[in-house]
């Protein structure tokens, strides 16, 4: 193994292609359509617990009815996925933001002012959104469209990104190795 020597080593021509981490969050515009969903989930089991062994040649139209409103339900709500990605911020940047955020909010609560300051965490650390079916788009957002996303999606869905946020920002960068690798079968050696 070759030693690295600090005095030759070209930290500039490695650090060419670097990146900060980055992290995703999934958040949904329509999971009002989630009580409508459990509410059939509760009516399909039920139906089709009484229906055990009392299955008719034409099958069970109310019962048919009830699970393709689900399917169409569910296709509502996975086809409104938003994926958010974030980046962690650098030290300078973390400085800066929370510099000229103290600046905005000296007057504030400092209850109110800790809740603007992970807006504007937000706000620096979006750089992308993805529609389901759609390429990635790069964005900008400022502070005040973090806040009308919040208002669509609501808080929970929010702390989501917060937490991709939080991991993208403190974890140490790694890749599940197994994840696309899994051996299967009984090839493989599984039962």
């Amino acid at each position: 193994m070759t030693e690295l020597n600090p005095a030759t080593f070209d930290l500039d021509a490695w650090a060419t292609d670097a990146n900060l981490p980055e992290e995703s969050a999934d958040v949904y515009k329509r999971a009002d359509v989630i009580g409508e969903l459990s509410a059939l989930q509760r009516k399909i089991a039920i139906r089709r617990d009484a229906a055990r062994g009392e299955k008719t040649a034409t099958g069970d139209k109310e019962l048919t009815a009830m699970e393709r409103r689900h399917t169409e339900l569910v296709q509502t709500f996975t086809g409104s996925k938003l994926t958010v990605f974030v980046r962690a911020l650098t030290s300078d940047e973390l400085a800066d933001l929370r510099e000229a955020h103290e600046e905005r909010t000296k007057n504030w609560e400092p209850k109110k002012a800790n809740a603007e300051f992970g807006f504007d965490l937000l706000a620096a650390a979006i750089i992308a959104v993805q529609p389901v079916g759609e390429d990635r788009h790069e964005v900008r957002w400022d502070v005040h469209t973090v806040k009308r996303l919040e208002k669509a999606i609501g808080p929970a869905q929010m702390t989501e990104i917060l937490n991709a946020r939080q991991y993208a920002q403190n974890a140490i960068p790694t890749v599940d190795a197994d994840f696309l690798h899994k051996s299967y079968g009984t090839e493989h050696g599984a039962e």
